[in-house]
This record gives structure tokens, sequence and C-alpha cells, in this order.
């Protein structure tokens, strides 16, 4: 994983916009085309936010259609497990909507991903590409969390556990795919 702060931007209300940008790489030991199979199935997305998540993790919306996936979801960070930063400027748990958007284009997997916090102003934006055989995701992304004098270390805070989201993602995968052959 690569965190980087990239210069200072000037918005035009005056204020700073700064984010935290995240580069992050997990490869799995099947083809792209198993992992297709596996990300175009709507229980692989409910067993993964149960396993994630277990009875806070809410699959919204499932589509599959062609080459496009769209998958839509809540998951829930239990206060206990926030890191200290976080915990002290926001109590309680936090409800993180996310969105990802999902295509076959040859062969290769490219997507787009989107999460943000309910009630707070923080927000990732981002995109995947999924290649090889075996296959390998890499992630791009930037986080950026609008709170003055901490939004760094907030970013950064969250660019951590997202690292370690991905990484637990990728062996629920595993787990899946080897249950669902």
């Amino acid at each position: 994983m690569t965190l980087a702060h990239p210069p200072n931007r000037a918005r035009c209300d005056g204020m700073v916009d700064m984010a935290t940008k995240l580069e992050h790489t997990v490869s799995y030991p099947f083809s792209t085309d198993r992992l297709w199979e596996v990300v175009t199935t709507e229980q692989y997305w409910r067993d993964l936010l149960d396993a994630m998540n277990h009875d806070k993790g809410v699959l919204e919306s499932f589509s599959h259609d062609g080459d496009t996936v769209t998958v839509t979801c809540r998951q829930v960070v239990d206060a206990d497990k926030l890191p200290s930063v976080v915990q002290k400027i926001r109590g309680g748990d936090i409800v993180i909507p996310r969105r990802t958007v999902l295509r076959r284009t040859g062969d290769s997997i490219t997507g787009e991903l989107g999460a943000s916090v309910e009630g707070a102003p923080a927000k990732i934006e981002g995109k995947q590409t999924s290649g090889g055989d075996p296959s390998s995701t890499r992630y791009t992304a930037a986080v950026s969390v609008g709170i003055p004098l901490v939004g760094g270390k907030i970013e950064k805070a969250i660019a951590e556990q997202l690292n370690r989201l991905l990484d637990a993602e990728r062996d629920e995968t595993l787990n899946w795919e080897a249950g669902n052959r």
C-alpha cells in the first residue's frame, strides 16, 4: 500500500482540498475468468458481507446486466474497532454506504468504487483493475475527510483500515470460491 498527500489544491470557495492517495494490490490463485464468475454471483456478495460484517452488513442492491455488475451495500464499523483519532472526534459506530460497479472488458475487469461515512465529511473514491491468470486486482483510491486540522490524520487512519479490509475481503473471496466451485 502506498499513501501520499498531494500538493494542496485551492477550491473555488477558497478552502484547501486535500486527499490521501491509496494504492493496493491483492492476488488470487485463480483466473480473472473465475473471479468474474464469483463477482457476478449475488450470493457471493451476501456471503461476503455476512463474513465481513456479520448481522450489520446489508446488501441493498445487486444487478448483473451483461458485462456490468453493480453492488450497493451498507457496512458498519463498531466504535471499539475505530482508530483512536476517529473515536475522539466521533463517538459510536459508523455506517458506511458503499457502491461498486465492475465491468468485464476483454481479459480484464475494471471498476469504480465509492464509499462515504454517514453524518461525516468523509469519502473514498477509487478504481480497480483485475487481470491475469492467476488474477490480481489493483486498487487506486483517494480518501478525503473535510475536517480542519485533523482531516489528514483521519484520512491516513481510514486508508490503513481500507488496506486491511481489502486483504480481508480477498481472504473471504478465496474461502467463498473454494466452497462454491
